[in-house]
């Protein structure tokens, strides 16, 4: 009976054995099927990718803008989707501060310009700005004073000759165009961020203070125009602590303007930082 049992248990151990190393072989088999699959579609895309790389040597680094040149639909909606287009690449550039980046802004505004439309405004603006921060102050107050010949009133424009006649050290001729921002657009961030500190440094608190509520009320986290705010409120016009939040020239500067327009002329400027 023992004997019988010993038999059973055997054939029983052997079925076992047996099914462990097919259901093993099973597995062996289907990994290593999956990892000849993975293998060639590794080689695949090794080659797909190899026969690409040539035309990747000369896709630009920014990527180009297609237009909307389709016949059908209306041509007011074309030309306002290729704008909107233009102006979120551009402005994506300026954005960054870059100079070299700002030149690349400089080529699609003026492609915009060129193939969308000539009398947009907003194009106006954004190549100015591109040319400001691409060092090139003078080129952008003539692309801003174009823009200003459609639109007079466009305060960002007229607030941006500001800054390029500061950037030229023209102080005279920056805050009146600041002034003359303000004048379009009483709560113009990017005048009053300019002009509210030469009021405090001037001892003009009742306007410094009206500046920097306004860039306050913008920001309220903004810790300088915090401070800005405090120093107008006390009558405080200390220069030198002025100066460490906005960098000033000699205060009879802005007295009155260079005999000299720096716009219209050729001579090279140390520009402001």
């Amino acid at each position: 009976m023992k004997q019988r049992i010993k038999i059973v248990v055997s054939v029983l151990l052997s079925f076992v054995l047996v099914a462990g190393l097919v259901g093993s072989y099973r597995r062996q088999s289907e990994t290593e099927q999956q990892l000849s699959e993975v293998k060639q579609a590794l080689a695949r895309n090794s080659s797909s990718a190899q026969s690409i790389a040539p035309q990747q040597t000369n896709v630009p680094s920014t990527t180009p803008i297609v237009l909307d040149t389709q016949t059908d639909g209306s041509p007011t909606v074309r030309k306002q989707h290729n704008l909107e287009e233009i102006l979120s690449a551009g402005w994506k550039l300026v954005d960054q501060r870059s100079p070299d980046q700002a030149a690349r802004a400089v080529q699609i505004f003026s492609e915009g310009l060129a193939n969308v439309d000539p009398k947009s405004p907003e194009l106006y603006n954004g190549l100015g700005r591109a040319l400001l921060v691409a060092g090139r102050p003078r080129e952008a107050i003539k692309a801003w004073s174009q823009g200003l010949e459609l639109s007079p009133q466009f305060s960002e424009m007229q607030s941006g000759i500001g800054w390029a006649y500061w950037r030229l050290n023209d102080p005279y001729r920056a805050k009146e165009a600041w002034q003359k921002a303000l004048s379009f657009n009483p709560h113009s961030i990017d005048a009053w961020s300019a002009v509210a500190w030469i009021e405090l440094a001037l001892g003009n608190h009742s306007e410094a203070k009206r500046g920097f509520q306004e860039l306050v009320n913008s920001d309220p986290k903004h810790k300088s125009w915090a401070l800005g705010l405090s120093m107008a409120r006390a009558g405080n016009s200390d220069v030198q602590e002025i100066a460490q939040f906005f960098a000033l020239p000699p205060l009879d500067q802005f007295e009155r303007p260079l005999s000299v327009d720096r716009a219209n002329s050729t001579e090279a400027v140390s520009m402001q930082p």
